[in-house]
């Protein structure tokens, strides 16, 4: 099995378990401790943090990527000077500090218009705006150090703080804050923290396996590198801008516009955390074979890039797709058993346009890495802009008239057209695509679980419908795959297992 292999699947059952804590955490202590409104609180927090701190990152998370084959050495050990990687990591340092920088002296001139947007429905934000300028910052070398550890292949450990170590931090801070022996100025003081606290592990973790350190070769930047990297990093932070809004303008309008202020933004909130688990598969995969994807199109081979392209959108959206209709077919029992279930059940359908969403994106994301990494890349700064103005036109007209249901159908139509533009273009330049007959057999398959989910009668107690309907449906699901040899990755994984036995 190859280090692909064995960091994905490493990496995905660390995120199933933070996936597992997650679950207990909203059932059994958000949605029964925190009011609606106070889960709107932290979430907007969090995600204005996690928005600015991806700015900050002035297009790392792209050109990291592209640009990491350039420097590393082939013999993976650093010179006789200690330089590794031609001073990869310290270049990477010295962008992200000069966007932190940038991004707080922004923030301090943004207090105006952000209360402006948030005074009406949402005061209590107003009242923490300072909160996000320290989260940013953890936020922003989090990443760094998430990024270089990708690039060593290297995402289990990683994967393990972010998804689990995380978030049993949180599961102590909501619970200091559920028996009131904090308040609620002190609890986000601590839940900032818990991030801050996780930055310094992975960094301690990449300094343990002795990858990392501050030299750096200035000689090896050549003339024509610095412009290669500034003008692809340049394109990518103006258009990164876009996506990024684009992508969480559902929730700060939905607190800002709504009526029901943060209250509702709670309620999306929740409802997003019930699809973010479909795209948990596609998380893991994606990481691990970014890095293939830029060695594939620094040599310009395209057939090798449309055999991935191929490859990785099927087991994305087989994963991904197979969780969200689980998730759909018991989503009535899901909310009875809720905590506070009735608050939160208005959320249903913002589940099922979210979800759609999210299975167009996973089958279509993996042309990320096939744009960022070809001569195309300045492709993102034009149709991002369109995708800008249509998610904040899309939302400014749904958001009053269909509430939260509403921040989803924009959210559904922006994924729509942005990967839809992305993969035409592709399919155009590029000649790599995602579709295939496996790919369409999935389809069809998916289909018909919608009909088997009709035919199961639903029992009165959640507890009970949910395994009567999940158990034969999922077995059946994974019976179907195997017969149909939609992947062979699958197939050799079972048959392994079945010789074994």
């Amino acid at each position: 099995m190859g280090i692909v292999e064995r960091q994905s699947i490493k990496g995905t059952l660390v995120s199933y378990a933070g996936a597992f804590i997650g679950f207990l955490t909203t059932f059994l202590i958000i949605t029964e401790f925190l009011t609606p409104k106070e889960v709107g609180l932290t979430r907007n927090i969090v995600e204005a943090a996690t928005l600015i701190s991806s700015f900050a990152l002035l297009g790392l998370n792209s050109s990291a990527f592209r640009f990491y084959p350039y420097f590393h050495s082939e013999s993976g050990e650093a010179s006789p000077d200690g330089v590794r990687d031609n001073g990869y990591f310290y270049y990477m340092m010295a962008i992200a500090l000069i966007g932190g920088v940038l991004m707080t002296l922004l923030m301090l001139l943004a207090k105006g218009p952000f209360v402006t947007m948030f005074s009406r429905n949402s005061p209590e934000l107003v009242d923490f705006y300072y909160s996000i300028v320290p989260l940013f910052v953890f936020m922003l070398f989090w990443s760094v150090f998430e990024l270089y550890a990708t690039q060593l292949m290297r995402i289990a450990v990683p994967k393990l703080i972010r998804e689990v170590v995380l978030r049993l931090m949180l599961i102590v801070v909501y619970l200091l804050y559920a028996f009131r022996w904090v308040s609620l100025e002190v609890f986000i003081a601590i839940f900032i923290a818990a991030y801050a606290a996780c930055m310094l592990l992975l960094l301690a973790y990449i300094r343990r396996i002795g990858k990392v350190n501050l030299r750096h070769n200035r000689g090896f930047l050549t003339p024509e590198l610095k412009r290669n990297f500034l003008r692809y990093t340049l394109f990518y932070v103006v258009a990164s801008i876009g996506s990024k809004l684009s992508s969480r303008l559902d929730l700060f309008m939905v607190s800002s516009l709504d009526k029901g202020g943060l209250d509702s933004g709670g309620i999306f909130s929740i409802a997003f955390y019930m699809v973010a688990v479909v795209e948990i598969p596609s998380r893991s995969l994606l990481s691990v074979s970014s890095p293939l994807m830029a060695d594939a199109m620094k040599r310009n081979d395209l057939v090798k890039a449309d055999e991935l392209f191929k490859r990785v959108s099927l087991h994305q959206l087989l994963s991904g797709g197979l969780i969200f209709l689980l998730i759909w077919f018991n989503i009535d029992s899901i909310f009875s058993i809720l905590p506070n279930g009735h608050l939160y059940a208005a959320g249903k359908y913002v589940v099922f346009y979210l979800g759609i969403a999210k299975m167009i994106e996973i089958s279509l994301n993996y042309g990320n890495p096939i744009v960022s990494c070809s001569k195309y890349y300045h492709w993102n700064l034009y149709y991002t802009f369109l995708v800008t103005i249509l998610a904040v036109l899309t939302n400014l007209w749904l958001i009053p008239v269909l509430g939260i249901n509403g921040a989803a159908i924009a959210t559904l139509l922006t994924t729509l057209l942005s990967y839809g533009v992305q993969q035409f273009m592709i399919s155009q330049k590029l000649h790599a695509s995602p579709f295939s007959p496996a790919l369409f057999r999935l389809l069809a398959l998916f289909a018909l679980l919608f009909g088997a989910n009709a035919l199961i009668p639903h029992v009165d107690s959640p507890w009970l419908d949910i395994p009567l309907r999940s158990i034969p449906i999922g077995v059946g699901a994974l019976v179907a795959v195997y017969a149909m040899r939609l992947s062979p990755e699958f197939n050799r994984a079972i048959d392994k297992y079945l010789r074994r036995r």
